[in-house]
């Protein structure tokens, strides 16, 4: 399989990250493994038969994954994403983000993001490169009429990406200015999670990281360095989250 990114409009980064698809062909049943990422998707099957439980170009929301999920490709796959950024599929969306937590919805079934001229159109967009573009062009013309994203949401979501997840709640909720209930309510209606799952999945992406660029330090000093209270409070949280132990992600 391939698997390439694209970056959005500039346009649309605030909201969007990135672009994805994965292309080819399984002669023989692939299974993989998704991690949890902090972020909310809306994928396609940009092709004519069910692939992956989609039906050909309809959207499916993923919401927020608090572990990993498992899946399979067999014969062709062309798939296709919009990965937003924490807090930016609000721009879009009315419906609180936590209803999305852990699930796959099609976007028929939920608050509508794209219209039927968008359906109309995308099953003509051949390639991914079109796909994209047509992405970009139909979702900055939406920009005049986005809500207002809460904006202290996305100061605490940037203070724990900076941080690697190892800056205190309570000095989160410090620096956003507000207080801890306020901060608990509104993040989780913004990302899905709570601000304690968030900051969990976000150390666990730095030490995946650690790990690799480091594959001879033992995991002590690993779970040291990267803000956990011991060895095996690193283990349990890569149990929890990928369901592998942390010398899996060692290069």
């Amino acid at each position: 399989m391939i698997y390439r990114e694209f970056k959005p409009d500039i346009l649309l980064r605030p909201y969007i990250d990135t672009y994805w698809a994965i292309n080819g062909f399984a002669e023989k049943e692939e299974f993989h493994k998704i991690l949890p990422d902090g972020c909310v998707d809306i994928i396609f099957s940009t092709s004519q038969d069910i692939q992956f439980g989609l039906m050909p170009f309809i959207p499916n929301i993923v919401g927020t994954m608090t572990t990993y999920s498992k899946g399979s490709y067999l014969k062709s796959v062309n798939i296709t994403g919009v990965r937003f950024r924490p807090v930016g599929i609000t721009a879009f969306l009315n419906t609180p983000i936590y209803e999305f937590t852990n699930q796959r919805i099609n976007l028929n079934l939920a608050e509508m993001l794209f219209d039927e001229s968008f359906y109309g159109e995308l099953p003509m967009k051949r390639t991914i490169e079109e796909q994209i573009l047509y992405f970009n062009t139909y979702l900055i013309s939406k920009l005049a009429h986005i809500n207002n994203i809460d904006n202290q949401i996305v100061h605490a979501v940037n203070l724990i990406q900076q941080t690697s997840g190892m800056l205190s709640l309570t000095e989160v909720a410090n620096h956003s200015c507000l207080s801890t209930r306020q901060f608990e309510r509104r993040f989780k209606n913004a990302t899905g999670v709570s601000a304690k799952t968030f900051s969990k999945i976000i150390k666990f992406k730095h030490t995946i990281s650690y790990l690799e660029n480091n594959p001879d330090i033992s995991l002590f000093l690993a779970a040291v360095d990267c803000g956990y209270y011991d060895q095996s409070h690193l283990i349990k949280d890569f149990k929890s989250l990928s369901g592998d132990y942390p010398s899996k992600f060692r290069l």
